[in-house]
């Protein structure tokens, strides 16, 4: 113990020189400061003179006046001459795009994003004859002040939107952008408000926390964000009204689930929903598939691009497109498919229901996996039945499908197929009455050595059934019900064990 003690203690020792050099030389970089502060020494030079002036008319020139630390990218005279002084909001911008807090020397740099007062981040970059920043040559590095240090450049890097900036100041836009800033709302944050005494109904006051938020950028992404990158396809007003009347015939929702309100919301989820993609996009043709942040997969990008105008952002890309370049059933008239295996809303009569894979057994079973709907009733009377719920359905019509899987997939020598009848139960007027009906398709006997797509035939629905937060009830049920006696399966001809790998509701496109 005693020699460890003694070489930490000799350790400390050998350490004392090099503080007090660091603190030497700390306290001499101190003493050597100059006496100006960052504005002082920009005022004073002739040739960023009209940055100078740019400074004072925002009052940044006593921002950076101040104690605190700042990095200061300066354009020179002739750089900024073409500058409308007079136009505050535009010099603002260009002031916040030039100034960081903290101290950037180009010490070290190879190539680094430096986030500006605006929230913006410009490359700070080494380049072979020099450094740049935000593409702009820097003419002289690295000058000293009291409070920081200057980059004098020859030029000035323009304030550039982002996704979402771009789209509220632009004018063949304001279709989307009328949307997307309806959405905005202040929530109530019951967890940071803080309790402050009663109301004299007794009701609790609160120091109110509230927080911004957005339901469909939420749910598209952050455009407005400068830390997030992003491909968007936007629709100018044409666009935006022909996709619009385009899609607002499949959302005819009944009064009693909120009717023109939530048609009118609906119809424009649908045109936006597709809209954005997380990577940088700069030739879509480069690109086998893309995937929205929707998660629908588009497999021909260069389509989706085509003929619309490429701006690049602070946080991506955009393209303003005239047409949207979404097809129906690409994109909100999707082919809806439920899993037998999810049990979401999902019931069963007369029946035990197991889970089951598919994998290693030859057969592509969706998912990997299916149900087996084994009966329990010993009656002829009592046929095993499980029903499905179908989420999302709109006013068009669909081909159904049930998909069986064979009972060879256990038991090779098993080649007893089933049979089956089907109910659909869908809303059929305003107030929300439903109707229930019996399918038959014309051949309802499973094939016992494979898969079976079961077409059940076509339905035309008139109303949508579309689910969201607000309205989650789902109308739209199928009901698969095994249709052999007791004395078929004692014969050996047919199973009353169904299995069943998914329910399919397909477009049908005009």
């Amino acid at each position: 113990m005693q020699r460890i003690l003694f070489t930490i203690l000799i350790a400390w020792i050998s350490l004392i020189p090099s503080c007090r050099d660091w603190e030497e030389h700390y306290h001499e970089a101190l003493k050597n400061l100059p006496d100006y502060n960052l504005f002082e020494y920009i005022e004073t030079s002739s040739n960023l003179g009209i940055f100078s002036e740019m400074l004072k008319a925002t009052g940044y020139d006593t921002i950076i006046s101040a104690s605190q630390t700042y990095t200061v990218w300066a354009p020179d005279n002739q750089a900024l001459e073409g500058i409308d002084r007079n136009d505050t909001e535009l010099i603002t911008e260009i002031i916040k795009n030039h100034i960081a807090r903290g101290n950037f020397s180009t010490s070290g740099i190879l190539s680094k994003p430096v986030k500006m007062l605006n929230g913006k981040n410009v490359n700070f970059e080494r380049e072979t004859s020099g450094f740049t920043f935000g593409n702009v040559t820097i003419v002289e590095p690295n000058i000293p002040a009291s409070n920081g240090q200057i980059h004098l450049m020859n030029g000035y890097v323009p304030y550039r939107n982002n996704i979402l900036e771009f789209i509220n100041r632009t004018e063949s836009l304001d279709s989307l952008a009328k949307y997307l800033n309806s959405q905005n709302e202040w929530i109530f944050d019951p967890v940071n408000s803080i309790e402050i005494g009663f109301d004299p109904e007794g009701q609790v006051i609160y120091d109110s926390v509230f927080i911004f938020s957005n339901f469909v950028l939420n749910q598209l992404g952050s455009l407005g964000s400068e830390d997030s990158i992003y491909t968007a396809i936007l629709p100018d007003n044409s666009a935006w009204i022909e996709a619009y009347e385009r899609a607002l015939s499949y959302f005819n929702i009944p009064e009693v689930y909120g009717g023109a309100v939530r048609m009118h919301m609906a119809t424009r989820w649908a045109i936006v929903k597709d809209m954005v993609f997380r990577e940088l996009v700069y030739d879509p043709g480069t690109f086998q598939y893309l995937v929205s942040t929707s998660q629908n997969v588009f497999y021909s990008p260069l389509d989706l691009f085509a003929d619309a105008q490429q701006y690049e952002m602070s946080n991506g890309i955009g393209y303003v497109t005239n047409q949207m370049p979404f097809a129906d059933t690409a994109s909100w008239f999707k082919t809806i498919v439920v899993e037998a295996e999810s049990d979401f809303d999902r019931e069963n009569t007369n029946s035990n229901i197991y889970v089951r894979t598919g994998l290693g057994t030859g057969l592509d079973i969706s998912g990997d996996n299916y149900i087996v709907v084994d009966p329990t009733g010993i009656s002829n009377i009592a046929q095993p039945s499980v029903r499905f719920s179908i989420p999302n359905t709109l006013s068009s019509v669909y081909d159904m499908y049930c998909v069986f899987v064979p009972a060879s997939i256990v038991d090779p020598a098993n080649t007893r197929p089933n049979r089956a009848t089907f109910q659909l139960t869908y809303v059929t007027t305003t107030l929300g009455r439903t109707r229930r009906v019996t399918l038959t398709p014309e051949n309802n006997v499973t094939n016992p050595a494979g898969l079976t797509i079961m077409h059940l035939g076509q339905i035309d629905f008139e109303f949508a059934n579309v689910i969201d937060r607000d309205y989650d009830e789902i109308a739209v049920k199928l009901q698969v019900t095994n249709d052999v006696k007791i004395e078929e399966e004692n014969a050996g001809d047919f199973s009353r064990t169904m299995r069943i790998d998914c329910i399919i509701f397909k477009p049908v496109s005009e």
